[in-house]
């Protein structure tokens, strides 16, 4: 019995020792496991730390980027119709003169030949003074208007005016109203009133795509336009029409910068430009290509503001067409959203990627989003480098934008049909941006905008020079030309200069002054009144001054982006004033 027993108590040691060797292999295979996750975890860790770091992932330029791509048409034809449908609604004949009721049987040709007093400038007569005399009378004394009883030195201010509708088919609103002559500048000041509600919108729609999301942004900024534009076909007065522009102006830069940045999130870095080229060089130039012909057909006001807001319904199906901003998710610690939205990415491109990625980047992108610097706007102005950059960009983009703008308005003061100016000027637009895409890594950002906005400057003083109507036409179209690639530079330039944690805050400076030149720029063609060259004299001093401010800035071609302050500070001190990219300067940072 007690050998027996002690038997049994052998083997319950043996037991006991061999659970205990279960036990430590089965903790060893766990610390192996746990080690095996921790060392794929921090292999993973720089790799999936972000939604750009997964877009590889689940296809980054497939089926999808194409599908969203395509998503853009309808907000790039509303930002044109925002930006250039106002020109048409206003746009008045350069051939007006005094209605003289007395005058109203007889032929255009011999009413002003008898009531409106001679020039030597186009269109040859004075559009806003007639002949003081009582026609009445002269009527029953003598109507060979050539007989030295209807000539007089005297004349008085126009009441109402009379228009050549051989060019402009229809009468605009400017027309209905008479806004000619001491009443032109209310073309103008419409425009700028249409330019200071896009600051309001700015605002305003820029909280909402921070609190409700990209896609309610959007949604809302395009009833807005499509509310007002309705409205302001049915206006018959300057504020009114006025109002109406005003709330149609909230949408501008929303309707096309916000859908443009959430399909940029969901498409490879380095296909980013071409979806930029697509969206403003294909989408939005056949827009405004097509909207000088639009008004020309319809050939009314009016229906034309009614035609123009059909691109606005769009807005209504948006949700369907558009996906939410996926940092939006992220910074509103909506992971969930984000992943069924990899997933969907990854189902419509074909891609299968292993379960596991999804769940490290769950665990990364928290802990990604904590490291960033704090600053404010005001940390552009603490340091001297800083300040002249963001004070250069300022610069630089408020003259680009008067120019560019001036160059528009001022097709109206052409001799040749403004519809097909215009539609030259805008059909630039696709092979500026190509041959942009060849030129700005090659010769540089800095250099780009000088010869861009020489060339602009010495498009425009030709214009003063040349006679030939023809001639006079292609340098306006060469300028424009030459204004949509400077355009375009600038546009990079900000965002590639400015450090990280004010690049947003320092955008946001400069679209407000450029908001700003926005609503001077118009005003440049009412100086046509004082001498019919100075618009252009205007344009061509202002594209000089900016072409030899580009020159101060520092190059960014070639050189990681700055991510601090301090890298912000001491970005370009290594350069040469004219080092170039094309000449082998191509220090990185």
């Amino acid at each position: 019995m007690e050998r027996f027993g002690s038997v049994e108590f052998a083997d319950i040691r043996f037991t006991k020792r061999e659970n205990e060797i279960k036990q430590n292999s089965d903790n060893n295979t766990i610390e192996n496991n746990m080690t095996k996750e921790a060392d794929e975890h921090t292999a993973l860790k720089p790799k999936y730390e972000t939604f750009d770091d997964m877009l590889p992932c689940v296809g980054d330029f497939g089926r999808y980027q194409w599908l969203i791509m395509l998503s853009l048409i309808p907000f790039s034809v509303s930002y044109a119709v925002l930006y250039f449908a106002q020109f048409f609604l206003t746009l008045v004949p350069q051939e007006h003169w005094c209605k003289i009721d007395e005058l109203q049987n007889f032929t255009i040709e011999n009413r002003i030949i008898a009531g409106i007093p001679r020039l030597n400038e186009y269109p040859y007569y004075d559009t806003c003074h007639r002949k003081d005399l009582n026609f009445t009378n002269l009527l029953k004394i003598n109507k060979n208007f050539h007989s030295s009883l209807w000539k007089t030195n005297r004349t008085i201010p126009c009441e109402r005016w009379e228009y050549n509708f051989t060019q402009i088919p229809y009468a605009s609103i400017g027309a209905e109203l008479d806004w000619v002559c001491e009443r032109s500048y209310l073309i103008s000041t419409a425009q700028a009133i249409f330019f200071c509600g896009s600051i309001i919108g700015g605002f305003l729609f820029g909280w909402i795509a921070d609190h409700k999301g990209r896609i309610p942004a959007v949604v809302y900024c395009n009833i807005a336009a499509l509310i007002a534009t309705i409205a302001s076909a049915n206006t018959g007065a300057f504020w009114s029409f006025a109002i109406c522009r005003f709330f149609s102006g909230f949408a501008f830069d929303n309707v096309i910068n916000i859908p443009l940045i959430i399909v940029m999130e969901y498409v490879a870095v380095k296909r980013r430009t071409m979806v930029v080229n697509v969206a403003f060089g294909v989408y939005f130039a056949i827009a405004s290509t097509a909207i000088p012909w639009i008004a020309y057909y319809v050939a009314n006001w009016r229906y034309f503001a009614y035609v123009i807001s059909v691109p606005f319904f769009l807005s209504l199906v948006t949700p369907w067409i558009l996906p939410e901003s996926a940092r939006w998710f992220i910074s509103n610690g909506k992971i969930d959203q984000v992943l069924m939205k990899l997933r969907k990415i990854a189902k419509i491109n074909g891609m299968n990627p292993h379960p596991r990625v999804y769940e490290i980047f769950t665990l990364n992108v928290k802990a990604a989003y904590k490291e960033k610097e704090s600053a404010t706007l005001l940390h552009l102005f603490k340091t001297p480098r800083l300040a002249k950059n963001i004070i250069l960009l300022v610069a630089l983009w408020t003259l680009t934008v008067i120019a560019f703008d001036g160059h528009v308005y001022s097709l109206k003061l052409l001799k040749t049909s403004v519809f097909v100016s215009f539609s030259l000027a805008c059909a630039t637009e696709l092979p500026a941006g190509l041959l942009l895409t060849l030129l700005l890594d090659r010769w540089g950002r800095r250099f780009c905008a000088f010869i861009t906005m020489t060339l602009t400057m010495l498009f425009s003083y030709a214009e003063l020079i040349l006679v030939h109507d023809t001639a006079v036409l292609t340098m306006s179209v060469l300028a424009r030309f030459c204004l949509n690639m400077a355009a375009n530079v600038g546009l990079q330039y900000a965002a590639e200069l400015l450090p990280t944690p004010v690049r947003a805050q320092g955008i946001a400076l400069i679209h407000i002054f450029g908001i700003c030149a926005h609503s001077v720029a118009p005003y440049v063609t009412d100086t046509a009144v004082f001498w019919t060259g100075m618009p252009m004299a205007i344009i061509g001093t202002v594209s000089l001054i900016c072409a030899i401010l580009a020159l101060f800035l520092p190059e960014t071609t070639g050189r990681h982006l700055p991510q601090t302050l301090e890298q912000g500070e001491n970005f370009g001190k290594d350069q040469k004033f004219w080092s170039l990219p094309c000449c082998g300067s191509d220090n990185k940072y």
